[in-house]
């Protein structure tokens, strides 16, 4: 538009002028909005992530050696019957704790009373064919002194007499016999403990051509649990006893003279080892195809809660010393070994090569690679990266579960 027109069209110039100031505003609204939404998106690193930190702790740590067996009962007893008969009484309740010479079974007696009654009529009358034999013999005696009789006829008195008394004999082992089968009769418990469930009932006949099994006796106290100890370990135990010079004075499994090395049992459902011990009997030899030597432990079970045929674990107590521990759960392990993540004074995250020893509970011994004073990852492992920095909180390592 020329001069002209512009002066023709005031209206035309002032809006002209309007629309680019209001352009001018809006540019600078934009810019500035632009500049405060940048300042709102600007990155901001995270904080390092969380860990709990421990320090390894140091006490006395006992060494044990572990093993798993099954209790066995001490005595186990099987009642048969020894004489042929009718099963005529039960004198007990299946399960039940019985004592040594309770009556618990009865097998009809009246043949036996009736051969012990045959077996003594016998005896008398043996008995007194040998006196009279005796007496015959003391007359042809004294009538050969006298010359009224022959040597021959002594010598026959004389056999009449010893066959007499052999008779005698005859007819009092054949009683004693009798008497024994009506003893049988009666069927009495031989040791103390608790008895199985009746095999026969009353009425059956038992121990017709076999010595039929009425029923069994178990003693569960003591209990024993057999072991098998690697060869290993029954080496070490003799090095062990040779250099403190024991080895010649001490029988296997004593710990001093007439002094059994205690142990410690725990059940399937038990994590703490609170039923307590000692070595009963030790293998003379090596099984030499598994490689184990056969160890009995001994338990007194007065409280008849070991079973026989429950798994057990048992352990026996070798050595103490001070040692340096740490959480199970905080030890971590590759191809190279087992290793510890750790949290440095500048709160970056190290690895440490750890050597290590026994399990304690839920702590285990580190033989090499830690001190007291290390700051170990015992929760968050996997947030911290090696080479990262991480924001450490400290707690008390986790209690050892003995």
């Amino acid at each position: 538009m020329t001069g002209e027109e512009d002066r023709r069209c005031p209206t035309v110039r002032i809006m002209g002028r309007a629309a680019g100031a209001i352009a001018l505003a809006l540019s600078l609204v934009i810019v500035t909005a632009c500049g405060r939404a940048g300042d709102k998106n600007a990155y901001a690193p995270p904080p390092p992530p969380e860990v709990i930190v421990a320090n390894p702790v140091e006490r006395e740590v006992t060494e044990y050696l572990t093993y798993t067996g099954t209790v066995e009962a001490s005595e186990r007893v099987e009642l048969r019957a020894r004489v042929a008969g009718f099963l005529q009484k039960i004198n007990f309740s299946p399960g039940q704790r019985v004592k040594k010479g309770d009556l618990l079974f009865v097998i009809d007696k009246r043949e036996y009373e009736a051969m012990v009654s045959q077996g003594e009529a016998a005896a008398d009358s043996a008995r007194a064919t040998l006196a009279l034999a005796e007496t015959t013999l003391e007359r042809a005696e004294a009538a050969f002194r006298l010359g009224g009789a022959s040597d021959l006829e002594v010598r026959e008195k004389k056999a009449a007499r010893d066959e007499a008394r052999a008779a005698l004999d005859l007819a009092t082992a054949r009683l004693d016999k009798a008497r024994l089968d009506l003893e049988y009769c009666d069927i009495r418990s031989p040791i103390d403990g608790r008895i199985g469930p009746n095999l026969v009932d009353i009425g059956n006949l038992v121990g017709r051509g076999e010595s039929t099994l009425l029923a069994e006796i178990v003693q569960a106290a003591p209990a024993f649990v057999s072991v098998d100890v690697s060869e290993s370990d029954v080496l070490g135990v003799r090095r062990s006893r040779e250099s403190t010079g024991d080895a010649q004075r001490l029988e296997p499994g004593q710990i001093a003279p007439g002094v059994w090395r205690p142990c410690d049992l725990a059940l399937s459902d038990q994590p703490d080892y609170s039923v307590s011990g000692r070595i009963d009997f030790v293998n003379p030899q090596m099984d030499a195809q598994s490689g184990t030597l056969r160890v009995r432990t001994r338990f007194e079970n007065q409280d008849e809660v070991l079973l026989p045929g429950l798994f057990a674990r048992v352990r026996f107590a070798m050595s103490s010393a001070k040692a340096m521990l740490v959480p199970e759960a905080a030890l971590l392990s590759d191809q190279q070994g087992r290793f510890a993540i750790v949290v440095n004074d500048k709160d970056e995250v190290e690895v440490r090569r750890v050597k290590v020893g026994a399990l304690d509970g839920s702590m285990r011994v580190v033989q090499e690679g830690l001190t007291t004073d290390d700051r170990v990852v015992v929760l968050g492992v996997l947030k911290a990266r090696p080479g990262s920095k991480v924001t450490p909180r400290t707690q008390q390592p986790v209690a050892s579960a003995r």
